[in-house]
């Protein structure tokens, strides 16, 4: 004779199970209980619970829906079934139900961080901020929130936010997934160093180990630590990933980053475009993954397949910007002070103290300034720092008046000048160790629209203007996947490229009639052709004693770690003529309206 099961336990106690952990006595008894009517509803709410916290959502998600339909009124179900769907990674099928949940009362810091999940997603990132915001404010314990929110600030491009935040999560106890987490958020946001510590931690989870190995892998190569990233990529195989989505979409990219960097680029372009082809909840993911497809293609050789990703993924990007950025016109902070007057040259500003002033490297974008850099940064009289808003946060901190910086500079007292200098050189101080002893080479391509307005404030600086082909530095410009918003709309197009460098050098050349500082213009192939010869007539121009170890420059810089500018990978490697007249491939997309852009250029530079 079978004995009978023993009765279900009380709805309390089968709660009071759940609440300890002990999910799989609570499916066991789920399991038994009725399957229908009115007296099914708490059961199978416990049932989804519980494969929710077994981190089962598949199986969850029907039990979900079946309540949902059932109890439609009950806001709960609604706000379950939603972060099941984020849980399975289809945040924007979520967004309905948890919408619902909202409408019918839920308030619960969950349903806030599953409407963060979805509305980004979406790419309603003011939204999903607003949301993320209010569930730290109702559980400020929870570390999954921050990541959220960390994630969404990037994507908005509020890296000051997102760089204090990002140092708070590293001083928090997290858990290893967490941990992972913020490593790839720390490689998002360019702090490399940061991100390998997160990666290099003891993890105990096979998964999460695979994927912790994954990320350091593309930390290592983004640092040009080569050696070890081959090494550990030996270790990686794709059948110890194929069973879990996510992770398998890391290795792809991990897999497609290493291709191209070993120049094998037929191999980089097949898997960019596999992942390219598979779901994507993270639409600024999926953006920068378009831009790397497209620079695979370039270097196929396949120039119009390269144009029609671009021109995709710069659609994207508007789309992004618009939603994130609604009042951002075509401009930025540094393109707004093109129409500004240069202040007249006033020795009374000319304070002395301790700083040497600096060496600046200004270009347009894509010109030559990072390779440049490292050259100077070779000479040990001479410091270099990552590109920097430091004469950005001059120009802000002079405009705080509502007056512009022209007639800011004028009413400057020799004290107030001497302030503001310290002020910079603070912040050179903060990225330079040795600032003191070595003169700063304060590298940042469109500081040549700021400088006229400033060269008061610096009377005893040198200046380097770099120079490249004008359709050389438009294409590659166009092909970047720039960080700051204002720049993904001046680049849109090759045309607003165009325009946008011939404002900047009008605006340079107008403003050099009255610009007292030394200027020497730099051709970046000119250094190809002749490399001691250049760097010679550079070091000479700062009347710094020439060293013949200067033209091992580019083996120096292998050991910098990070460069944060797109061209980290070429400033390593022997000054070569690759990029040189790379636009000849691209010919027919420039218009007769982008070349009569560049052309008063093109002629005035000698090409």
């Amino acid at each position: 004779m079978t004995e009978a099961p023993p009765p279900l336990p009380s709805l309390p106690e089968a709660y009071q199970a759940l609440a300890s952990g002990r999910t799989a006595d609570v499916l066991a008894w789920a399991g038994r209980a009725p399957a229908e009517g009115v007296a099914a509803l708490p059961w199978k709410a416990l049932r989804a619970v519980a494969l929710s916290l077994s981190q089962r959502p598949q199986e969850a998600l029907p039990e979900y829906q079946w309540l949902c339909a059932n109890e439609p009124g009950n806001p709960g179900h609604w706000s379950n079934l939603g972060n099941c769907l984020c849980e399975l990674e289809r945040e924007r099928e979520a967004l309905e139900p948890l919408q619902k949940a909202l409408l019918l009362g839920a308030t619960e810091p969950a349903l806030h961080f599953g409407l963060a999940r979805a509305y980004a997603a979406d790419g309603q990132l003011e939204l999903a901020r607003r949301h993320i915001e209010t569930a730290i404010a109702r559980d400020p314990d929870d570390a999954e929130f921050p990541l959220l929110q960390l994630r969404i600030l990037q994507a908005q491009d509020r890296w000051p936010e997102a760089q204090q935040l990002a140092e708070h999560l590293q001083m928090r106890s997290l858990h290893e997934g967490q941990r992972i987490d913020l490593g790839y958020l720390l490689f998002r946001g360019q702090w490399y160093v940061q991100a390998i510590a997160q990666f290099s931690a003891p993890v105990q989870d096979p998964d999460l180990a695979i994927d912790a190995r994954i990320g350091l892998v593309m930390a290592y190569e983004r640092t040009n630590r080569l050696t070890e990233a081959e090494a550990l990529q030996a270790t990686l195989h794709e059948s110890a990933v194929s069973h879990h989505p996510k992770l398998l979409d890391n290795f792809l990219q991990m897999q497609a980053k290493m291709a191209m960097r070993r120049k094998d680029y037929p191999k980089a372009g097949l898997l960019f475009e596999r992942i390219l082809t598979a779901p994507h909840a993270d639409p600024v993911l999926k953006l920068g993954l378009q831009f790397e497809y497209a620079a695979a293609l370039d270097k196929c050789g396949d120039a119009d397949a390269a144009m029609a990703v671009l021109q995709a993924a710069h659609e994207q990007r508007r789309r992004l910007v618009g939603r994130s950025h609604p009042a951002l016109q075509d401009s930025t902070e540094a393109f707004a002070v093109l129409e500004q007057p240069v202040p007249p040259w006033n020795p009374d500003l000319h304070v002395a103290d301790a700083h040497d002033d600096p060496v600046f490297v200004v270009g347009f974008p894509r010109s030559g300034t990072t390779l440049l850099e490292q050259l100077l940064d070779a000479h040990p009289a001479l410091a270099s720092f990552d590109e920097q808003p430091f004469l950005q946060h001059v120009v802000r901190r002079l405009d705080l008046e509502g007056v512009d910086v022209a007639t800011a500079i004028g009413a400057l007292t020799p004290e107030q000048a001497m302030a503001t200098r310290a002020a910079y050189f603070a912040e050179v101080a903060g990225v330079v160790a040795d600032a003191g002893q070595r003169r700063a080479v304060d590298k940042n391509p469109l500081n040549m629209v700021r400088l006229p307005l400033l060269q008061n404030l610096f009377p005893r600086s040198r200046v380097i203007l770099a120079v490249r082909h004008p359709c050389d530095v438009v294409l590659s410009c166009y092909m970047q996947n720039f960080r700051a918003p204002a720049f993904a709309l001046t680049f849109e197009t090759l045309e607003s490229t165009a325009r946008m460098y011939d404002r900047v050098f009008a605006h340079w050349y107008a403003a050099a009639e009255r610009l007292q500082l030394p200027v020497l213009t730099w051709k970046y192939e000119d250094l190809v052709a002749d490399t001691e010869g250049r760097a010679r007539v550079l070091f000479e121009f700062l009347q710094l004693p020439w060293q013949d170890s200067l033209l091992a420059f580019t083996e120096r810089a292998k050991d910098k770690g990070a460069i944060k500018t797109p061209s980290y990978q070429q400033v390593v490697e022997p000054v070569n003529a690759r990029s040189i007249g790379r636009w000849h491939a691209y010919q027919r997309h420039f218009t007769p309206e982008v070349i009569a852009h560049l052309e008063p250029w093109i002629t005035r530079f000698g090409y």
